[in-house]
């Protein structure tokens, strides 16, 4: 399988330092400049299944991206559940506890990297013998590729794992993950 992994176009609360949740944005000029290059850079490759996370952000970004595709929209490709932790500056938390790969959630209920790497990990394991062989897009946010990349690439390093970023509008590629 040759996975293609996309990280929706910039949305507002992108530009702020504000941990926001699991909110329907619209994306920014820039987000959907960012989607519309996607689009482009992807246009000969011909995907046989197309995925997306069902938050607005990524679905608009993946209309760009694959105009024409059937979608199949999967709530494991969600952004991660941010319990009390909404509303809360980004330098206010516990990353240990947040990138924690030892408990589900946080103190304040908010979804742990072991949490997302389970619900990722149930998505690759249905997807892989299915499309063996094939091109899959996957549109999602950044917490979700940071789970992909640490199960498609073996990181389990926690340095590498607190400071993973999958920026706005770019495409990770992982070929003949089979």
């Amino acid at each position: 399988m040759n996975l293609y992994v996309v990280r929706h176009g910039e949305v507002p609360s992108n530009l702020s330092d504000i941990i926001c949740k699991r909110t329907d944005e619209k994306l920014t000029p820039k987000g959907i400049e960012q989607a519309q290059k996607i689009g482009k850079e992807l246009a000969e490759t011909k995907f046989d299944v197309v995925f997306s996370s069902p938050v607005e952000r990524a679905t608009e970004t993946t209309e760009y991206v694959a105009p024409n595709a059937n979608i199949i929209y999967d709530s494991r490709l969600t952004e991660r559940g941010l319990g009390s932790l909404v509303g809360k500056k980004w330098n206010e938390i516990n990353k240990n506890i947040w990138n924690s790969t030892e408990t589900e959630t946080t103190p304040e209920g908010a979804e742990t990297l072991l949490s997302g790497l389970n619900r990722t990990k149930d998505f690759l394991d249905d997807i892989q013998e299915k499309y063996k062989g094939k091109n899959v897009l996957v549109v999602t946010h950044n917490f979700v590729s940071k789970c992909i990349w640490a199960l498609e690439e073996n990181i389990t390093d926690k340095n590498q794992l607190m400071n993973y970023v999958h920026p706005n509008g770019e495409i990770k590629k992982y070929i003949n993950t089979d």
